[in-house]
């Protein structure tokens, strides 16, 4: 999966069309182009200034009557785009959520123990990563279990898998990691040797400029964590790579729960098979004997199937109201409580009540965590 920036996702055309309408607005405003430009660098907010700066300008009465005309036709133009861009990105974030879902669930056929062994290096495949760090949370200690590195890193000083095979940490030691843990929300890492709440002597064997960090749940407890960095690369972290690795790690934690519930089940299945060979024998001895059974063989409670094993799944259309799935929808796409409200026409404040209600329905600690659930019963 690329990392793309909100405009790299643009055809050429339509980002001609931007810094057109950059230029045409330089040209209305005068006096305030050398403003419009020196946002140029980033597009989307160069697009957000000129828009602003002309509607100032008509609204004080700045703008030129033959001017005008022009300075509403790219005013026009510069919504129509937005809203292009906005779709477009959308649509990207979607399939970015695709891909780490079927990454994912690409595990889900291998046993409990292959699942944890291949997360990092399908880590690495999917969100395009480094290295990537599979680590387990025993109590009050830290376990790394797994270390990928890509090919171009095997060997190199960068493929710390020797140390972090023969160590574990207490988690009092890592602050950071501590909160990962306790809040159950993942983290983004930009500068870890200055951070005063890292690991440094992890932070030292690895030599890594920057990671982020998601935790694997199961029933509602952490159970392991995910590292992840792009050490070696000219790529750094950020927030959508933090994001990431926290929608991965989701749908890891529900394809491992899958994972160890059939192996408990076909234990079971093997045990109740062996005891109703066990039993047939039995009764084939008692008819040979000519005993007469007066009830039948029970089977034993230990081997009956309790519901504590099964895995519950929310039902979006069981607990959230129409409203309320279709702002979730909207966040599956990574829009923000502003653009819902504008979307929907609905104030900013009603959304963040319609998302707190949300996340408290499903139970989940992050957006993140519920547009992953979201992205999950969909594509079922």
């Amino acid at each position: 999966m690329s990392r793309t920036p909100t405009f790299e996702v643009q055809d050429a055309y339509s980002v001609r069309q931007a810094h057109k309408c950059i230029e045409e607005s330089a040209k209305i405003l005068g006096d305030r182009a050398t403003a419009i430009r020196s946002h140029s660098i980033d597009l989307e907010n160069a697009l957000s200034f000129a828009r602003g700066q002309l509607v100032d300008a008509l609204t004080a009465g700045r703008i030129a009557e033959s001017d005008i005309e022009d300075a509403c036709w790219v005013l026009v133009r510069i919504e129509e785009l937005q809203e292009q861009f906005a779709a477009d990105v959308a649509a990207h974030r979607t399939a970015d959520f695709a891909a780490v879902h079927n990454a994912a669930v690409g595990l889900r056929q291998l046993p409990s123990r292959d699942i944890i062994q291949s997360a990092p290096a399908a880590v690495c495949t999917a969100l395009s990563f480094a290295r990537s760090l599979i680590s387990a949370v025993n109590g009050s200690l830290w376990q790394p279990r797994r270390l990928y590195v890509t090919p171009e890193l095997d060997g190199s000083i960068m493929d710390f898998s020797d140390y972090i095979h023969s160590t574990q940490f207490s988690l009092s030691q890592a602050p950071l990691e501590t909160e990962l843990v306790r809040r159950k929300i993942p983290a983004l890492v930009p500068a870890p040797a200055d951070d005063d709440r890292t690991l440094k002597e992890l932070v030292s064997a690895a030599q890594t400029p920057g990671y982020v960090a998601a935790p694997v749940m199961s029933r509602g407890r952490v159970i392991g964590m995910l590292h992840a960095d792009r050490t070696g690369t000219a790529s750094s972290v950020d927030p959508d790579d933090r994001d990431r690795l926290d929608a991965f790690a989701t749908f890891l934690g529900v394809v491992w729960e899958h994972a160890v519930l059939r192996e408990r089940l076909s234990l079971q299945r093997s045990r109740v098979e062996a005891s109703f060979d066990a039993t047939e024998s039995m009764l084939t001895r008692l008819q040979k004997a000519d005993v007469t059974l007066r009830s039948p063989v029970e089977t034993p409670a230990e081997h009956i199937n309790t519901a504590a094993d099964e895995i519950e799944t929310v039902e979006l259309t069981a607990v959230l109201t129409f409203r309320e799935r279709e702002i979730l929808s909207h966040m599956a796409t990574g829009a923000t409580n502003t653009q819902i409200a504008q979307r929907l026409v609905i104030s900013d404040g009603t959304v963040k009540s319609h998302v707190k209600h949300i996340l408290k329905k499903l139970g989940t600690p992050t957006r993140a965590a519920a547009a992953v659930l979201y992205a999950s019963q969909i594509h079922r």
